[in-house]
């Protein structure tokens, strides 16, 4: 179970200054919905984090895919350079 999305990030980085916001906006409005919503915002977070990561495993491949091609081609040329 590899996920090349995940990293570590610094503490004073643009994204973490953008994942404090996020943080603090869906306590803000978890504060606010009374259970019925909590739960259907609960929902909608995990769809939406399992689409997230989709697309993420999706761009990895290929991305993958493309620098496999880049370098077949590379050894492909060299041989013929020969």
């Amino acid at each position: 179970n590899i996920s090349p999305w995940e990293r570590p990030f610094k503490r004073d980085s643009a994204y973490a200054e953008l994942l404090a916001l996020v943080v603090r906006h869906q306590e803000d409005l978890l504060s606010r919905m009374n259970d019925e919503e909590k739960e259907i915002f609960e929902k909608f977070s995990e769809c939406s984090t399992e689409m997230h990561d989709l697309t993420e495993r999706e761009a990895f491949v290929k991305g993958f895919t493309l620098g496999v091609k880049i370098i077949i081609e590379v050894m492909t040329n060299t041989r013929e350079e020969e």
